[in-house]
């Protein structure tokens, strides 16, 4: 059994609790499991197993493992208490200012987690009301040279914490797709934006999405990551909680959100993403919402194993992607050739909606 055999097996116990033997753990390195569970950002979620390993004999975490991951996962926990208050100051501001919204993924979707404060934290995204017609001019009323992409505008940093101002809360290269998906998110932002929920720690109160939102929102995100820069297991294991949350859900409801994957063309990156909860997480089929998909999800299982966390390990295109716009858009060139065998209609199109989007930019 190679090492990430042996880190998957165990990361199913971490996930379902489920009992774990001698023969589970048997070959695992601690110190290199940490390393692997960072480049992947989920420390938080492997604590949870390692935390019930007192019952080993053989191959049991030393002291020394034991501190080494209490230090990581403490770290994690304190930027999350961090960035909790964070977002709701955020929230509350656009709100002061007049502006309804909500915020995306991160902080709202720890709270699908068992302990939320073991969810690796990232920026702060927030999704204002007004589109980008208004949320742009406000926004460079504060940081005149803020740059602004087609669904989101660059904010100022609080306590080293990015945040970045939605109008879009994703988006497709695909034009009839992205029409379509920017019609569903029309349709259900009312809902949205009036979604409070409490955060831990009496951080305070913000709007979040529901959880039908979030199962198009979070698989459109993880399709962009994927095929423009690299996504991780983090984001598969976010998906792994939002579909456990749905459990209770009527098979009405699920057949609705199924059918609307479809719609918006996430047939393909959906059975990839239900493969890899299924055979390698161990999710039941009963959860998932779209037929497991083994030649799509292999590919998607690749790239994560290869580019963790938002591609940022990914030695094919780490060297100089980010210099300037030529080495950029040659690297993006080469990942839409990687992927287009599996991912066609998004891959031919993201030249064209590149072009597109470079003329936008210059309106904006």
């Amino acid at each position: 059994m190679t090492d990430v055999a042996r880190y998957f097996q165990f990361l199913r116990f971490c996930l379902d609790g489920r009992h774990v033997g001698e023969d589970d753990v048997a070959g695992i390195s601690w110190h290199d499991l940490l390393l692997f569970a960072k480049k992947q950002a989920i420390v938080g979620v492997f604590w949870q197993g390692i935390q019930q390993l007192g019952h080993l004999r053989e191959n049991k975490p030393t002291d020394d493992d034991v501190m080494e991951w209490m230090a990581a996962t403490l770290r994690i926990s304190r930027q999350n208490k961090k960035v909790n208050e964070k977002a709701v100051w955020t929230y509350n501001n656009f709100a002061h200012e007049g502006f309804r919204s909500c915020l995306l993924k991160g902080q709202g979707v720890a709270l699908y987690y068992p302990t939320p404060s073991l969810r690796q934290s990232g920026d702060i995204d927030i999704w204002v009301e007004g589109g980008a017609e208004k949320v742009i001019p406000y926004i460079r009323q504060f940081k005149p040279k803020a740059k602004a992409c087609y669904h989101h505008i660059d904010f100022i940093r609080v306590d080293k914490i990015p945040i970045e101002v939605h109008y879009r809360p994703s988006w497709m290269s695909c034009p009839w797709y992205n029409r379509r998906l920017q019609e569903y998110f029309a349709s259900k932002s009312e809902e949205q934006f009036k979604h409070e929920v409490s955060l831990p720690d009496n951080a305070g109160t913000l709007a979040v999405p529901t959880w039908d939102f979030n199962v198009v929102f979070l698989l459109s995100h993880i399709y962009n990551h994927l095929l423009h820069e690299g996504i991780g297991l983090r984001q598969v294991i976010d998906y792994y909680y939002l579909l456990r949350q749905g459990a209770g859900k009527s098979a009405e409801e699920r057949q609705a959100l199924s059918e609307t994957l479809r719609y918006v063309g996430m047939r393909k990156i959906g059975g990839a993403i239900m493969w890899v909860l299924k055979e390698q997480l161990g999710m039941d089929s009963s959860l998932l919402l779209l037929p497991p998909d083994a030649r799509h999800g292999k590919a998607l299982l690749r790239e994560m194993l290869k580019g963790g966390n938002f591609g940022k390990h990914d030695e094919r295109t780490l060297s100089g992607v980010y210099d300037d716009a030529v080495t950029s858009n040659t690297q993006r060139l080469w990942r839409d050739l990687r992927m287009v065998r599996f991912f066609p209609s998004e891959c031919i199109w993201e030249p064209f909606f590149r072009l597109y989007h470079f003329f936008w930019r210059k309106k904006h």
